[in-house]
């Protein structure tokens, strides 16, 4: 199914918790929350990562998983936002508005296809 991102913002993770969910590891410390509208559905979408000082994607990670989900976000923006090398999200964060993306069905839930 297809469908249009409506709002992307990045954030601090204590913008969302005040204590970090189990799971994310020291470094995971920025949080994107994309809004995605679908056939009348509004889907929010959660990527965690960790974004460097020049707002490049880190290409590493504290541990597997946290390695894991810099690597599924950076899959995601290839696929849908941009294939340059630095991405510098940080800056260009706003024009991911109005982007198609497509979404599966997993278990009754649609989300991202990556």
């Amino acid at each position: 199914m297809k469908a249009i991102i409506k709002d992307a913002k990045l954030k601090s993770i204590f913008d969302l918790w005040e204590t970090k969910p189990q799971g994310l590891s020291f470094a995971d410390t920025d949080a994107i929350v994309l809004t995605i509208k679908a056939n009348g559905k509004t889907i929010s979408e959660t990527f965690y990562c960790r974004i460097t000082a020049n707002g490049t994607l880190a290409t590493t990670g504290a541990n597997k998983l946290s390695l894991k989900r810099q690597k599924m976000l950076q899959v995601f923006i290839n696929k849908y936002i941009s294939k340059e090398k630095n991405y510098n999200i940080r800056k260009r964060i706003n024009e991911w508005k109005g982007k198609p993306v497509k979404l599966i069905k997993c278990k009754g839930v649609d989300i991202i296809e990556l």
